[in-house]
C-alpha cells in the first residue's frame, strides 16, 4: 500500500521525514512535491496566485502511473484540501480512488478556513497568525530573517492555493446549508477518515465533522492530543497519531468487507 503525502501550507515534504520508520511495512510513504508555481499560476490580477484546478490536474497526470494499486491519500491542513480535490477529480475522470483519504488538520471543504485571503498582509503579520509550531521552529525563524522571508513567500503562495479552490457544497441530501445549488457536488465513493487536534485553534470538532457530508462510503473522526501540527508537535501527540494511524491502516472490518451504504460517523479519542 502506497501513502501519498501532501504537506501544509508553508511546508515542504520534509514534513513527513521519519514516518516511513514509524510505519515499516504496513505503507510505502511517499512525501508529494507540488508542480513548480509557474506551471500553475493562477489567472490573478497580480499573477501571485496558484490555481487549484492546475494544481490538481499536473499531479494527476504526474502521480497516475503510481496510482494504479492500492493507495491512500494523506493531507495535513493545506494537503488537505488538496488531497480532496485531487481525489474528486480522480472520481470525476472515472480513475482509481485512494482506499481511503486521511484528512488532517483541515476543515471539511465547504467551509472558510481561518487564514483564508489573508495573503495580502505583511511578512511578519502573516507568519503571526501561524499557530504554535514544532519546537525550534519559531525561534529559528526570529534568528534568521532570510528564512522567514522564504517561509512567508511559500506560505502565502500554498493560502492563495486554497483561496482559489472552488467552495465543494455538500451532497443535497446532506445539505446543511452552506455553498449554493450549482455549488453541490457529487460524495466522494471513498471512506475518509479525519485526524483533529484537540485543541488545534484553526479547527473547530464540528468543522472536522463536516468532512461526512463529502463521502458516501463512511467518515471517522479521530480527535488527537495536540494542536494544529499534533504529527510532530509533542511526544504525546505524535504517539497518539501514529498509533491511530497504524489502525487506520491495518483496515476497519467494516470497510474491508465493502459497505453497501454510508457508515456512521464515529469519533475516536
Amino acid at each position: 500500500m502506497r501513502l501519498f503525502c501532501f504537506h501544509h501550507a508553508g511546508g515542504q515534504g520534509t514534513a513527513f521525514l521519519g514516518w516511513q520508520k514509524r510505519l515499516g511495512a504496513r505503507a510505502e510513504v511517499i512525501p508529494v512535491r507540488l508542480p513548480p508555481p509557474e506551471d500553475v499560476s493562477a489567472e490573478t490580477a497580480d499573477g501571485s496566485g496558484m490555481s487549484m484546478t492546475l494544481v490538481v490536474a499536473s499531479l494527476d497526470h504526474e502521480l497516475g502511473p503510481m496510482l494504479r494499486r492500492p493507495f491512500l491519500f494523506y493531507g495535513h491542513s493545506m494537503g488537505a484540501l488538496v488531497a480532496y480535490h485531487l481525489t474528486r477529480l480522480r472520481q470525476s475522470r472515472g480513475r482509481p480512488l485512494p482506499e481511503r483519504l486521511l484528512i488532517g488538520a483541515y476543515p471539511a471543504p465547504h467551509l472558510p478556513h481561518r487564514l483564508a485571503h489573508c495573503t495580502h498582509l505583511p511578512d511578519e503579520d502573516l507568519l503571526a497568525l501561524l499557530p504554535p509550531h514544532p519546537a525550534g521552529h519559531s525561534r529559528l525563524l526570529r534568528q534568521a530573517p532570510g528564512l522567514a522571508t522564504a517561509t512567508a513567500a511559500r506560505l502565502r503562495l500554498h493560502l492563495g492555493l486554497c483561496d482559489s479552490a472552488a467552495p465543494a457544497a455538500p451532497n443535497p441530501a446532506q445539505h446543511t446549508g452552506h455553498g449554493s445549488p450549482q455549488g453541490r457536488s457529487e460524495p466522494l465513493r471513498c471512506p475518509v477518515d479525519v485526524f483533529t487536534g484537540i485543541s488545534d485553534p484553526l479547527v473547530t470538532d464540528a468543522e472536522a465533522a463536516a468532512w461526512r457530508h463529502h463521502t458516501r462510503a463512511g467518515c471517522r473522526i479521530h480527535r488527537i492530543p495536540g494542536g494544529h501540527f499534533f504529527t510532530r508537535e509533542t511526544p504525546e501527540s505524535r504517539a497518539a497519531f501514529f498509533d491511530r494511524l497504524c489502525t487506520v491502516l491495518a483496515g476497519p472490518s467494516e470497510w474491508a468487507a465493502g459497505a453497501s451504504g454510508p457508515l456512521p460517523v464515529t469519533v475516536a479519542s
